[in-house]
């Protein structure tokens, strides 16, 4: 089921809301999860199986490990909690890279393996990711395991967070999923902020997504370096508010039966360095290998080489994580160059340089990383950068390039604009005047962005989201 399809925004999410107000608060989990097994079986039933067989194992290996840790016995504990971690990763291995680490050993050895497996679960990588939080969490007595079986399968199936995250660590959703509290004031700012992101999404990414497709399919050995800029600007735009919009809308969704999901953006554009943007991209993501992989292999308190090797890891995996092709192992390795060359080699300039600049050229460096992101292989990423540059192709401008930029350019700038923290600081400012025009305006405003959305909804323009294959 789609979180922006007519039938979720209009009938389940309402029908929802309005049975969880009514029933007992003894009961309020127990809904949730038969919304969630509902909402996955929607489109895939079978998938209910596999969730669940993983939902199983974690529940008794999260329990075995609070056992474990409440007698002291640690060597017994790592066991457990390493092997709870090993079938975890096993699970995600085989559905979304077995095939791939399959293929690249046959192109090496000139051997057709033939292997295929059954598409991928609903949201694994999530879902996953949830299930290893647990294990550490508890095994390191951050957090008691969750002895109430449906609290537990809410936590791994909750329908707002496992299509694409955010990434929830135990931690931060385990006590509330015991102890929580549905109120006027968090229904009204849970609506508006899924509202905002219905809005990103079909609107701004849904109309971005149709010029960055107009672009792609042009011919590559003829396009020029505006094309090529604007395409990739495009795209850029397109992913930010695509993710962030989804984003915005399952913290809605949270919020709304009382749950308090911390964003997962904060305008990474603005960002004046390459590791700024990361503290501000994806953040769920970022915090769990800085907490599940980073700090466990040693951190940063570690000699240089070590520090590096960790970082490695880290963004090696942050490349297969999003998808299982070289080019993201690239792009992976692309954005560990720049970290690199941030905390060593230029730790010591950044700082002269003007902020504005700086957040200019992070800008652009992220632009380009996004083009080697959405490249089918290799090779067409690097002769799109080299189009991007003037190489070869049809020059710095053309005729299409100028059609684009002036078919685009509003569109571009608006959502440049929409980007930065001016527009949500001016929105901050106008809602804290409390008063009947302000409220007046507030319920237009939503309203129109509602009805904006469901005219795009209903025309079925816009494209699923980007990140589900995530």
């Amino acid at each position: 089921m789609s979180l922006t399809g007519v039938f979720f925004v209009f009938l389940f999410l309402p029908t929802a809301v309005i049975v969880y107000r009514l029933i007992p608060d003894k009961l309020r989990n127990l809904l949730l999860l038969l919304l969630s097994v509902f909402f996955i079986a929607w489109e895939s039933p079978a998938d209910i199986i596999l969730i669940g067989l993983s939902i199983t194992f974690n529940y008794f290996t999260a329990l075995e490990l609070d056992e474990l840790r409440r007698a002291n016995k640690s060597a017994l504990n790592t066991l457990v909690l390493a092997t709870g971690v090993a079938a975890n990763a096993a699970l995600l291995v085989f559905f979304k890279y077995i095939v791939f680490f399959m293929n690249s050993i046959g192109q090496i050895t000139g051997t057709d393996f033939n292997f295929s497996v059954p598409a991928a679960p609903i949201g694994i990588s999530f879902f996953t990711f949830s299930a290893i939080s647990c294990l550490c969490d508890v095994s390191k007595g951050d957090e008691p395991a969750l002895r109430n079986p449906i609290d537990f399968a809410l936590y791994i199936s909750f329908f707002g967070k496992i299509t694409s995250g955010p990434i929830v660590k135990f931690r931060d959703m385990a006590r509330p999923i015991k102890n929580r509290r549905m109120t006027a004031d968090s229904v009204e700012s849970g609506l508006k902020l899924f509202i905002i992101g219905l809005s990103k999404k079909l609107i701004i990414a849904g109309s971005l997504s149709r010029m960055f497709d107009a672009v792609r399919a042009e011919e590559l050995s003829s396009m020029s370096a505006l094309t090529a800029w604007l395409g990739a600007l495009f795209y850029s735009l397109m992913l930010y508010y695509d993710f962030s919009g989804y984003s915005d809308m399952a913290i809605g969704l949270g919020r709304i039966f009382g749950f308090s999901f911390s964003k997962n953006f904060d305008h990474p554009y603005s960002s004046v360095s390459m590791t700024d943007f990361w503290r501000r991209w994806h953040i769920s993501l970022g915090a769990w290998f800085r907490d599940y992989v980073y700090i466990p292999l040693g951190g940063s308190r570690a000699s240089r080489q070590r520090v590096i090797l960790n970082l490695s890891v880290v963004w090696v995996l942050t490349g297969l994580w999003h998808g299982a092709n070289w080019t993201f192992v690239v792009w992976g390795l692309y954005h560990l160059a720049l970290l690199l060359l941030e905390k060593f080699a230029l730790k010591n300039v950044l700082s002269k340089i003007p902020s504005l600049c700086r957040s200019i050229l992070t800008f652009l460096f992220a632009v380009i990383g996004w083009t080697i992101f959405f490249s089918d292989n290799i090779t067409y990423a690097a002769v799109y950068l080299m189009r991007m540059f003037g190489i070869g192709g049809n020059g710095f401008a053309d005729r299409t390039g100028i059609f684009y930029l002036t078919g685009g350019g509003i569109l571009l700038t608006a959502a440049i604009f929409g980007s930065t923290p001016l527009l949500s600081r001016l929105g901050s400012k106008i809602s804290d005047r409390e008063n009947t025009l302000v409220q007046v305006c507030s319920t237009v405003f939503f309203a129109l962005l509602l009805l904006g959305s469901t005219a795009f909804m209903i025309s079925d323009t816009v494209s699923s989201f980007l990140y589900a294959k995530f």
